[in-house]
């Protein structure tokens, strides 16, 4: 573990580490990601924050984070016949994700829903509130 703060690019957290560096702040999949590209290593950061302040609104609030630079991670499950795809959908704070059209047809399904939270938490390995892509 790392203990090399940066200044955080926004916002009013504590500190920012690279993310590389703090696998026990990021699901092991991003720590995953993170060893395979050494690009990605040094230019993705990691905040500690409380996840009861995970909601949109209270996360913006309490940290000082515009709405128009935070994003929401949404996990789709896409059915078609017997065939279910997940999608995880990545959308500034300020939109709205269209999972009945624009999801589901470029998916190709027939029906889209958002997933259940505990099928969305089991596939991704995060905490409901912390998906990332």
């Amino acid at each position: 573990m790392s203990d090399a703060t940066t200044t955080p690019p926004f916002g009013s957290f504590d500190a920012a580490w690279p993310a590389a560096g703090r696998p026990d702040l990021v699901a092991p999949t991003i720590t995953k990601a993170l060893a395979d590209s050494s690009a990605l290593a040094d230019a993705v950061l990691v905040v500690d924050t409380d996840p009861e302040k995970a909601d949109t609104a209270v996360f913006c609030e309490t940290y000082d984070v515009p709405a128009e630079v935070s994003a929401n991670c949404v996990v789709v499950a896409a059915r078609r016949g017997q065939e279910t795809t997940l999608a995880a959908c990545v959308l500034l704070a300020t939109t709205r994700l269209d999972v009945n059209r624009t999801v589901r047809r470029h998916l190709g399904a027939r029906k889209a829903s958002f997933a259940p939270m505990d099928l969305a938490t089991t596939e991704t390995g995060m905490e409901y509130g912390g998906i990332t892509p």
